[in-house]
């Protein structure tokens, strides 16, 4: 099985307040997206904090800041960060009036712990931007092949929307590769099943496999 798995970098203060909020984004994060998410203190070393930490920014697909408090550690690291060309989410419980004129062009995400469902609404929308893009081709030719496969069939299903198209073809990617875009077949056997609405219906799901089988054994 292919080791592939998205990592999510987090930092923030070390506070203790703040410490029951980074396991519960933690939880949220690796169960809804299957991305591995930590923080600097997520393991024991001996090796000095700061290798670590850029070890783990460098990794890192996707950084979240948590700049409450305008804690320095935590804008050294949002430096380094930049620094590499990482793709950054701040989230702060802070007004965002108060973020250092250097980042506060940037949009931040407000959050309230007592208010997490709207929090969550909001990462979770910026989270699709930022791996959206990772398959923005393939869910194109993924709309192609749905509507062909629909017309050839006659097939009554709904094209799924990016949002749950991401959600389902991530944790996909985590066992296999993506298919190479300009390979039809591979197109066709990875993206109809995490394309259409309910492939567990089984007359879809019988559907889908007698046309992949009539495309193949016409090649």
């Amino acid at each position: 099985m292919r080791e592939v798995r998205f990592k999510c970098f987090v930092i923030m203060p070390f506070a203790p307040e703040l410490h029951y909020f980074y396991l519960y984004l933690k939880q949220y994060i690796e169960r809804k997206y299957g991305i591995q998410c930590d923080r600097g203190d997520a393991d024991v070393s001996t090796r000095p904090l700061l290798d670590k930490i850029n070890e783990y920014i460098q990794a890192a697909d996707v950084i979240i800041a948590d700049c409450s408090g305008r804690n320095p550690n935590v804008f050294y690291e949002l430096g380094i960060a930049h620094a590499y060309n990482k793709r950054v989410i701040l989230i702060t419980k802070d007004p965002v009036q108060e973020a250092p004129t250097d980042i506060r062009f940037y949009e931040f995400i407000h959050y309230e712990l007592e208010r997490h469902t709207e929090f969550f609404d909001k990462l979770d929308n910026a989270l699709f931007n930022v791996f959206m893009e990772r398959y923005e081709d393939l869910y194109e030719r993924g709309k192609t092949l749905f509507y062909e496969f629909r017309q050839q069939t006659h097939a009554h299903v709904e094209l799924i929307s990016k949002r749950i198209f991401l959600l389902r073809v991530m944790p996909a990617e985590q066992s296999q590769e993506l298919p190479v875009l300009d390979s039809d077949s591979e197109v066709r056997e990875f993206i109809l099943p995490h394309i259409i609405t309910d492939v567990a219906d089984i007359t879809t799901l019988n559907q889908i496999t007698d046309w992949l089988e009539k495309k193949r054994n016409t090649l």
